[in-house]
């Protein structure tokens, strides 16, 4: 049996970052293009959100906490003998 565990995305688009935080695309939006979120823009020019360094420290924190549970759930899956592939 082989599982695939997600890592946490250090840059989500948009879309994801309302799921996360439930805020407005205008107000991510404006808060990127005013420099209150950190973010980059792909080649397309659509905003990548920084979400380890976007000065949101709950998203930061949730961010930090969910890598520690992905550590934990691979260290459990040695010691089960259950094989992950992606990780």
């Amino acid at each position: 049996m082989e599982m695939v565990i997600n890592q946490p995305r250090r840059y989500v688009p948009i879309a994801e970052y309302q799921r996360m935080t439930g805020l407005s695309y205008p107000t991510i939006k404006n808060a990127l293009e005013t420099g209150q979120l950190k973010g980059i823009r792909t080649e397309a020019g659509h905003w990548k959100i920084d979400v380890i360094d976007s000065g949101d420290k709950n998203t930061a924190a949730i961010m930090e906490q969910l890598s520690q549970q992905g550590q934990l759930l691979k260290q459990l899956c040695v010691h089960l003998g259950i094989r992950t592939a992606g990780v």
